[in-house]
């Protein structure tokens, strides 16, 4: 029988620590919470637009999940169709603590 020993960091190289993914986007984007953050704020992965460094891939989704439940149940979140075309849609905001929790080990 094999022995196993805890593991030190299971997270993956480009997920910074206290964030748990909840929903994939597919192409590699996906939804996480930072569990670390009492408001639990949403996040998206965004590793297709080239990053040269993974924190460059993490923006701020939402202010809470709460906020992001209700713009998904209302379907007005940037993700429905309509709202993707739209002039006045605002751009993404880098997530400022990326680079300082992909740096912190667990």
């Amino acid at each position: 029988m094999a022995e196993y020993g805890p593991l030190l960091d299971a997270r993956p190289a480009h997920r910074p620590r206290g964030v748990l993914p909840i929903l994939d986007w597919g192409c590699g984007m996906y939804a996480a919470v930072d569990c670390l953050d009492p408001v639990a704020p949403v996040l998206l992965f965004e590793p297709n637009a080239g990053p040269d460094y993974w924190a460059n891939a993490w923006f701020l989704d939402s202010p809470s999940l709460a906020q992001w439940l209700d713009r998904w149940l209302a379907r007005t979140g940037w993700w429905e169709e309509e709202d993707t075309v739209v002039e006045d849609a605002h751009d993404p905001v880098p997530w400022r603590d990326a680079a300082r929790r992909l740096a912190t080990a667990d």
